[in-house]
């Protein structure tokens, strides 16, 4: 199967892009973390795939509509 007909075929059935359904994967699997763990932010954007925290933290909060600190002072359980 070419790359087109790939992600042609991921769009129809996803109704994203690849790298969308992934980002949206690694800021679920990062809410959780923030949430249930006092793990830095560094360490669960590390955890999730993302190399650099500050790209982390813009693509969490293009997701989410607040940055991965004030995520956690809201949603933290303890």
């Amino acid at each position: 199967m070419s790359t087109r007909t790939m992600l042609r075929r991921f769009g129809d059935e996803a109704g994203e892009t690849p790298l969308a359904y992934l980002q949206t994967v690694r800021v679920r699997r990062a809410r959780h973390l923030l949430e249930t763990t006092d793990r830095t932010v560094a360490s669960i954007a590390t955890d999730v795939g993302y190399r650099d925290p500050g790209a982390f933290s813009d693509i969490f909060a293009r997701h989410t509509g607040q940055r991965p600190r004030e995520y956690r002072a809201l949603f933290h359980r303890r």
